[in-house]
């Protein structure tokens, strides 16, 4: 009988460690999928763009991308493995109650400050990886420039390779100097709490032979109490590890929660107002400016009927695409209000559903996002496909003409990373085009939307421009001046004001800012200011939408 319960529960024990591990699969699993899946949706709230600026944000989802693939796994495992070490110590302790009851009491109160001193220690290496987050982030950056094939060319031309492998390494290095500090301190501090633990359990077992000579306990119940007592010593120390491993997981959890419950200075509103039926987009006195540094706007007020084209010029710096993000709500103004809609229905954009605004709007912006998916998927950006809308904006945009140049045309591949095509800057230019052209929009957007286009395909994007923005608000943001004659009005910036607002004709007759930008551009480009035959941009004024 002893035997057959011997041999069930080696058999208990067996299936037990399967079903922990199949079990313990199936959670981390699903918890891996519902962590990653809440830190998406988390992003998805954060509705503009000004967590972005904040250095910490970058360490935190560092912290998060790189724990929510593992911390769930060690968490439920961690779990599994306290309650299979406290099975065991509740089994074993019932051992050492043969020699008196007072010994499990002392065995563990040998280990409490070895255990302790395990989650201290757990508590310091922590800190060190908060502390140093942004180092890690620096150092990866490095071994990422020199590895990825967007850096490539640069690398190679100005002969970067030996320099990034320097940096890297010196960094590493320095890196690892101060984890290793960490480390050191994490192995020498549990010595002294280990070297207690041992003295009890050294003194339990002299107790026992003690015991023994004296006869009041038989030699195999010495043997049972060495057994006894070197299960317990591994289950505590294997305790200890687990709950200062576990305060490390908690601690990442602590984290995660808090970044889901960061209240984002952008936000949509409790109640959102409905959207209005005109869409006039109307600045009072708008003042912005990025985190820390003088303001990009000033006081800046303008107004825009629906279905009125308006071209907004000026230098670099003069607020231009930072009036832009205003406008999609990327950032609310720090002073005055924007306003959507017409005479008496006029609502401040931040009471509208940012979503329901945004869905009103299509976009092409200077970083516009290059995706590594098929052109289809690029194009339509997970909306559901209307082949004729998609063949129009691929026509509209000049994208048709380049699929012929591509094996798989819409199915191709863009990216070598996944075994796809390499685009150029004009063949990327025109597919966001077509991105922005396929998007039911009221209201169009393109900043610099031609930057890298040749003077044929520019002309053609503006022509398809021209013919979309029929009854639509639609800004153009641009530096070539001889694309905005299209427009309906032309409004200069200059240091986050409007100093000029007018048709063109009216701009150069006024013989201001416009007029100086246009003159310079012409000359740029042979052309006199007063021809009319060519204007900025190098292309006869007839062949301009």
């Amino acid at each position: 009988m002893l035997a057959a319960a011997w041999a069930g529960a080696a058999l208990l024990g067996q299936l037990a460690g399967v079903a922990r591990a199949v079990l313990q699969g199936y959670a981390a699993d699903q918890f891996t999928v519902q962590t990653s899946r809440r830190l998406m949706d988390k992003m998805n709230d954060l509705v503009g763009l000004e967590v972005l600026e904040d250095p910490r944000f970058h360490d935190d989802i560092q912290i998060l991308q790189q724990g929510a693939p593992r911390r769930p796994l060690n968490l439920t495992s961690t779990i599994f493995s306290l309650l299979g070490t406290l099975v065991g110590l509740l089994s074993v302790g019932g051992v050492l109650l043969s020699i008196g009851w007072w010994v499990p009491l002392v065995v563990i109160a040998g280990m409490v400050p070895l255990t302790l001193t395990q989650m201290r220690l757990y508590e310091l290496g922590w800190s060190m990886t908060i502390q140093n987050t942004q180092a890690s982030r620096e150092l990866n950056y490095f071994q990422k420039a020199a590895l990825n094939h967007n850096f490539a060319k640069e690398i190679r031309l100005y002969g970067l390779m030996s320099y990034l492998t320097h940096e890297y390494t010196e960094r590493t290095l320095a890196y690892q100097r101060t984890m290793r500090g960490v480390r050191n301190r994490q192995l020498l501090g549990v010595l002294p709490a280990q070297f207690l633990a041992l003295v009890v359990t050294a003194g339990v077992f002299a107790y026992a032979v003690w015991q023994a000579q004296l006869g009041v306990l038989t030699a195999g119940a010495v043997v049972l109490v060495i057994g006894a007592l070197a299960q317990v010593r591994s289950d505590l120390w294997s305790l200890s590890d687990a709950l200062g491993m576990g305060t490390e997981h908690l601690h990442w959890f602590g984290k995660y929660y808090e970044f889901l419950d960061a209240a984002p200075t952008v936000a949509a509103p409790a109640q959102p107002r409905p959207l209005p039926q005109r869409l006039d987009i109307t600045l009072e006195n708008v003042t912005f400016g990025y985190q820390g540094h003088a303001p990009v706007i000033e006081n800046l007020s303008l107004h825009i009927p629906e279905g009125q084209t308006v071209a907004v010029v000026g230098d670099n710096g003069a607020g231009k695409s930072t009036l832009i993000k205003l406008l999609l709500r990327f950032y609310d103004p720090v002073g005055g209000r924007i306003l959507v809609g017409g005479p008496g229905e006029a609502v401040d954009l931040r009471d509208l559903d940012p979503a329901e605004w945004r869905s009103q709007v299509a976009a092409v912006f200077q970083d516009y996002a290059r995706f590594e998916w098929t052109v289809r998927e690029n194009v339509l950006l997970g909306a559901p496909e209307d082949p004729q809308r998609l063949n129009y904006a691929a026509a509209a945009s000049g994208l048709t003409a380049m699929l012929p140049r591509l094996e798989a045309g819409l199915n191709t591949r863009i990216g070598q990373a996944y075994g796809g095509v390499d685009l150029s800057g004009g063949q990327w230019q025109k597919l966001v085009t077509a991105r922005a052209l396929y998007r039911r929009a009221r209201v169009l957007i393109l900043d610099e939307p031609t930057a890298a286009l040749d003077p044929r395909s520019e002309a053609e994007v503006f022509a398809a421009f021209a013919e979309l923005s029929r009854g639509h608000t639609a800004l153009l943001v641009t530096h070539r001046l001889g694309s905005v004659r299209m427009a309906d009005r032309i409004v200069v910036m200059r240091q986050g004001r409007v100093i000029e607002d007018g048709t063109h004709a009216a701009l150069l007759a006024q013989g201001g800012e416009y007029a100086e930008l246009w003159a310079l551009q012409a000359r740029q480009y042979g052309a006199g200011a007063g021809e009319s035959d060519a204007g900025p941009g190098g292309a006869p004024q007839s062949a301009l939408p």
